[in-house]
């Protein structure tokens, strides 16, 4: 794979330099696309991505929210060996969708520790009540809502390594005649056989 922070020549462009992009601190950028979807490829000048990053994952994770009434994102300290249909395994695509999943997580420590819950309670663990309470107006929707938010956070799994590895670029021609073995020379031509009219 090419070296992405430098430019190299590119014999099907006649050996001009392909432009690269500069990712700057890698470990960086990827703790800042998890945080924020796109804030990571922001930090690398990628703005195009980053935008595209930051409405498509936002929107996703905003509309699977509003679809749940809210309630969908919790998270439960509980074993799933012991506790299966309490074990909230969603969490986990959940959880990387960045600051927007992650007071669930905060949420059921505190509530762990017997502490009060924070941030006026979003993202802590709802009573049965209010788990069930959008059902009736929204039906199966809620569900939806659920995928969209999972959705969202494996989708930013794939930007977050984006971020990391930096844009995919095809191997030359010219870097592929350097690792592949020697070219096969051309079969010799067959003689030439004369025929008499």
């Amino acid at each position: 794979m090419a070296d992405v922070n430098s430019k190299t020549p590119d014999s099907a462009t006649n050996g001009t330099p392909v432009p690269t992009v500069p990712l700057k601190n890698r470990y960086l950028a990827a703790f800042l696309a998890y945080l924020v979807p796109g804030l990571g490829h922001a930090y690398q000048g990628r703005y195009g991505k980053a935008v595209l990053y930051a409405v498509c994952i936002g929107f996703l994770f905003t509309v699977g929210m509003i679809l749940g009434d809210g309630k969908i994102l919790y998270w439960r300290w509980v074993n799933p060996m012991v506790e299966a249909e309490r074990f909230c395994f969603w969490y986990f695509a959940q959880f990387f969708a960045g600051l927007a999943a992650l007071p669930a997580l905060i949420q059921a420590t505190l509530t762990h520790y017997g502490m009060p819950t924070i941030l006026w309670g979003y993202g802590a663990d709802p009573s049965v009540d209010m788990l069930n309470g959008p059902y009736p107006r929204f039906g199966k929707l809620v569900e939806i809502g659920y995928i969209y938010t999972e959705v969202a956070g494996l989708l930013n799994l794939l930007a977050i390594f984006d971020a990391f590895e930096g844009p995919a670029l095809r191997e030359t021609a010219h870097e592929q005649a350097s690792t592949d073995q020697p070219a096969p020379t051309p079969a010799e031509p067959a003689p030439a056989v004369e025929v008499s009219a």
